[in-house]
């Protein structure tokens, strides 16, 4: 049996003036008392609350459950690379890149971990994405250096991959070899990394991407991006679907 300790609590003014500092008035508490309500099965539901989150609920569920597109097969995830993470990756950086005001990314990052089911064969709908993306992660820009930049794909080929796009590179002994950006070796000049705020903080052990010289928010999540670039896949005929292309692979 479960029980709620109810406070009334009665005070001369509204909480919200104690944010005035420059006030010097001292607030007490009047009066106080306490009381135990049983919280059990025995409570029972309010018909008057029931009505009132009703048609909410319905809205909400109705939402979730439109289709916005169409997977040609399965799409998961997996090492070193992944149907999932590269369709994903890949939307994140084109949908990064048609954002007015911003530098074109380079290169976009979202860790496998944070996809946390695959896209199954057939009708895709909002709550198959809140299921795959059901993290609030915005995504950022990072500026970082070709020294960064090689930091990073070491540590992913320590790893043994990630989510990646607009770059490749092998993996031998541990280590990233033939790295290139764009199908080019990496050059001594600054490069833009989209990914999440959550990596971008340093999860999932990216601590490279708290290096970065620069930050820059997007507004746009990442869930908000999926469903977008699904959205308009649909318009134009399009299934989701993905390859696998060696963007990583492990070197002899």
């Amino acid at each position: 049996m479960k029980y709620i300790n109810v406070q009334i609590v009665s005070i001369y003014v509204l909480v919200v003036v104690l944010f005035s500092a420059c006030q010097n008035t001292d607030y007490r508490v009047k009066s106080s008392s306490n009381d135990y309500v049983v919280i059990d099965s025995l409570v029972g539901e309010s018909s008057a609350i029931e009505m009132l989150i009703q048609p909410y609920r319905d809205s909400l569920q109705a939402e979730m459950q439109k289709t916005i597109g169409v997977a040609e097969r399965e799409l998961s995830g997996g090492f070193p690379e992944g149907l999932l993470s590269n369709f994903v990756t890949d939307l994140v950086r084109q949908e990064c890149n048609n954002l007015d005001g911003f530098e074109p990314v380079d290169v976009s990052i979202v860790n496998v971990k944070g996809l946390r089911i695959p896209l199954q064969m057939g009708e895709i709908t909002v709550e198959n994405i809140y299921q795959l993306m059901p993290f609030e992660n915005e995504i950022v820009f990072l500026t970082m250096t070709k020294e960064q930049m090689e930091m990073l794909f070491n540590f992913m080929a320590s790893v043994g991959g990630d989510g990646i796009s607009g770059a490749s590179f092998g993996i031998k002994e541990g280590k990233a070899i033939n790295i290139k950006v764009n199908n080019k070796a990496l050059e001594d000049r600054t490069y833009i990394v989209a990914t999440s705020d959550y990596l971008a903080d340093g999860g999932d052990h990216f601590e490279v991407f708290r290096k970065a010289i620069k930050r820059e928010g997007t507004g746009l999540k990442v869930r908000d991006a999926i469903i977008e670039h699904i959205k308009a896949l649909s318009v134009e005929g399009r299934k989701v679907n993905s390859e696998l292309d060696k963007r990583i692979y492990y070197a002899e």
